[in-house]
């Protein structure tokens, strides 16, 4: 960790982390995929993150503590760009899916609710609907199941 680490807004190291995250599904099956790589990389712009940053990351793919959002709907998109990653290539591995998993407990959803939301965030994202309009079927999904 560099000094300038240090430094980070509470925020960006939630950005950073939730991206070693998806290093890590990326890698899940052994090597990251040229699709992934794209897409790690335009995951990592969106984030405002530079190219070395990027690289520094993908090159220390180790996990770190993770401190989640506390918004629902953040770690939500955190999710839903997570499932994008298992999906990059085309196919689900069971280690994708198995730290997918991983991730959503570790972010704060329950047992109950993680079928659920893979199940939503996959069929959406294989289907190209709107983040929105799967965070809206999440919610009211997860209050029929808890109800």
């Amino acid at each position: 960790m560099s000094i300038l680490e240090h430094f980070d807004h509470p925020e960006r190291k939630q950005d950073k982390e939730h991206f070693k995250h998806l290093v890590d599904i990326a890698m899940a099956d052994g090597t990251i995929e040229d699709q992934e790589h794209k897409m790690l990389n335009r995951i990592g712009k969106n984030l405002g993150l530079t190219n070395a940053e990027i690289n520094d990351l993908i090159d220390s793919s180790k996990n770190a503590a993770y401190n989640p959002p506390y918004e629902l709907k953040k770690r939500f998109e955190q999710m839903y760009a997570i499932v994008k990653m298992v999906l990059a290539d085309g196919k689900i591995d069971s280690n994708e899916m198995r730290l997918a998993t991983n991730i959503a407990l570790k972010s704060g959803f329950t047992d109950a609710e993680i079928p659920v939301l893979l199940s939503v965030l996959i069929g959406g994202v294989r289907n190209e609907e709107d983040e929105d309009d799967l965070f809206d079927q999440y919610r009211k999904r997860v209050v029929s199941v808890q109800g």
